[in-house]
């Protein structure tokens, strides 16, 4: 809603995008949608290499439920392509664009939440694997399911997913991490840490022994979730104490 702020986000893209000379990334920005109809803005990925930003592919699930309401700011994605890079093929989707199946499906008689699935549209384009960059809330009991959902999806395409979830508090929103590589048989081969940031270069074509993180209790789920979203709320504002 303020035009500034957009701005200073284009702006922070073309300066990561600078950056990226012999190595890739892939980063999320909002984006303003320059045609004539359709809502002000566009959730976008950012490929970026060789100095510039190579490729732009926009959300194209917005939920509106729970805390979001993405679909009241966005406009959704209706173009569907991979990036091509070190000739690998690469699909890459933003968050709700891997959870288009309902978990209650019984519930309600359908198992569809959306018109379109992006990974049916993006498999027809016959990538080697699937990028996903999420920004998906803590809630105590939502790791599992959220994992379930990756392993149907990789099983389903015969695809291996990097999912790669933000860390950190913004608001009275917590995201918890736990970014995972998940094989083309649905199995979690890396899983990275909770609650803070971490780092992994993972070969897709050589992925090695698994690499798990320790189970975390549910109480002491939620304690390092408050400690994180503490933490953060003061620093983000600048106090000390």
């Amino acid at each position: 809603e303020k035009k500034e702020f957009i701005h200073k986000a284009e702006k922070a893209v073309a300066k990561i995008a600078e950056n990226c000379v012999g190595i890739a990334a892939i980063i999320g920005s909002p984006r303003i949608n320059e045609n004539a109809r359709g809502k002000q803005l566009y959730n976008s990925a950012f490929f970026l290499n060789e100095g510039s930003i190579q490729q732009i592919q926009n959300k194209t699930l917005l939920p509106t439920y729970d805390i979001f309401d993405e679909y009241r700011h966005f406009e959704p994605n209706r173009e569907f392509k991979i990036v091509e890079f070190k000739g690998e093929k690469i699909a890459i989707t933003i968050c709700e664009d891997l959870w288009d199946e309902l978990p209650n499906a019984n519930e309600f008689g359908k198992d569809k939440l959306y018109q379109v699935s992006p990974m049916e549209e993006l498999s027809k384009l016959n990538p080697d694997f699937v990028v996903n960059i999420s920004a998906s809330p803590f809630s105590y009991n939502q790791e599992e399911w959220r994992k379930n959902v990756l392993m149907n999806k990789a099983k389903k395409f015969k695809l291996p997913i990097l999912y790669i979830n933000q860390v950190g508090a913004q608001t009275e929103l917590i995201f918890d991490g736990g970014s995972v590589f998940i094989d083309p048989n649905g199995e979690v081969v890396k899983e990275l840490k909770y609650f803070e940031e971490d780092f992994l270069i993972i070969d897709t074509l050589n992925i090695g022994k698994k690499q798990l993180q320790p189970k975390i209790e549910t109480i002491e789920k939620i304690h390092d979730a408050l400690v994180l979203g503490i933490r953060d709320y003061f620093g983000k504002i600048g106090f000390t104490k």
